[in-house]
C-alpha cells in the first residue's frame, strides 16, 4: 500500500487516469491502480465507485472492468472538469474567430461548450449543434438562431447521433465548424472512440468552409479506433501543446492561447 499519493491531482484528473488505464487493460485491480498511479487504495475505491455510478465501468471484487459497448467513453460531466482552465482558453481563442452573422456548428464536446459564454456579444449568429447540453447553454445567446440536429441520444456524451442527425446536417452549410475528438496525430489524423460520432464529424467537415479542431495536449499523439479524417482536412488546430515543426502543414493555422499564426 502506498504511504503517499499524488496530492496535486484533482478528483477528475485521477478518474481520467484510471479510465485511460482501463482503456488499455480492460480490467484493473485496486492494488494495481494504487501502485501504478501512486494513490491510496481507499482513494482508488472511492474513484472506482464514482465511475461505476456514472455508468462508465462495472465494479467487481477487488477492482473494476470496462462496461461492454461503452467505447471507453468518459462521461461528459467528468470531461468538463478535466483540464477545465486550458479548455476555456482554447474556447476563448476559437470564439475570437467567429464574426457577426456567421453560420457555425458546435459539436457536443466539453471543449466547444466553453465557447458559448464568449459568443454573447456576437450578432445574428446561426448555430447548429448535436449537443443536448449545448442547446441549453445556447439559450443564453439572445441574438442567435439555434438549431439542434436531433437524433438518437448518446447518454455518456449527451450527443445526438445516427441517421436523423446526419440528415439534419446535410441541410446546412457552415462558415465554421468547431469540434474536438479523442485523438489526433500526424500519421493517422483525427480519431474517436465512437463510430457514429466520427461519421457525424465527417459530414460536418464536408459542409464547412473552415473546420476548426480544439484539442488540449492530452489529445495530441493519441489515436482511437474510428478514423475521422486526415489532418489535412482541417484548416485550424487550436491547442495548448508545444508542437514540433512537423505539425506546420501547408494551409493549417496553428493557434495557441490568444495568438494565431498562419503557416502557408
Amino acid at each position: 500500500m502506498n504511504n503517499y499519493e499524488h496530492s496535486d491531482l484533482t478528483p477528475s484528473q485521477r478518474r481520467n487516469l484510471i479510465l485511460e488505464m482501463m482503456k488499455k487493460k480492460k480490467s484493473v485491480s485496486v492494488h494495481q491502480l494504487s501502485k501504478e498511479l501512486y494513490l491510496h487504495e481507499a482513494t482508488v475505491r472511492r474513484d472506482l465507485n464514482y465511475l461505476a455510478d456514472s455508468g462508465a465501468i462495472s465494479r467487481v471484487h477487488g477492482g473494476a472492468v470496462l462496461r461492454e459497448g461503452m467505447d471507453a467513453e468518459i462521461p461528459l460531466f467528468i470531461r468538463e472538469t478535466s483540464f477545465k482552465e486550458i479548455k476555456k482558453e482554447l474556447a476563448r481563442t476559437a470564439a475570437e474567430t467567429v464574426k457577426d452573422g456567421e453560420s457555425i456548428f458546435l459539436d457536443s464536446s466539453s471543449t466547444t461548450s466553453f465557447m458559448i459564454p464568449f459568443l454573447t456579444d456576437r450578432k445574428q449568429l446561426k448555430i447548429v449543434t448535436n449537443g443536448a447540453q449545448a442547446v441549453l447553454y445556447l439559450t443564453r445567446l439572445h441574438d442567435a438562431r439555434i438549431f439542434c440536429t436531433g437524433g438518437r441520444l448518446r447518454e455518456n456524451s449527451l450527443s445526438y447521433i445516427g441517421h436523423s442527425a446526419l440528415e439534419a446536417v446535410s441541410h446546412y452549410h457552415f462558415d465554421r465548424a468547431f469540434f474536438s475528438c479523442r485523438g489526433v496525430c500526424l500519421e493517422n489524423g483525427l480519431s474517436d472512440t465512437s463510430e457514429e460520432e466520427a461519421v457525424l464529424r465527417q459530414a460536418v467537415i464536408r459542409r464547412s468552409e473552415q473546420s476548426v479542431l480544439l484539442a488540449d495536449h492530452s489529445k495530441l499523439g493519441q489515436m482511437s479506433f474510428y478514423s475521422i479524417c486526415p489532418l489535412s482536412d482541417i484548416q485550424m488546430l487550436i491547442t495548448d501543446a508545444q508542437l514540433s515543426p512537423e505539425w506546420q502543414l501547408e494551409g493549417l493555422t496553428i493557434a495557441g492561447g490568444t495568438e494565431l499564426s498562419q503557416r502557408n
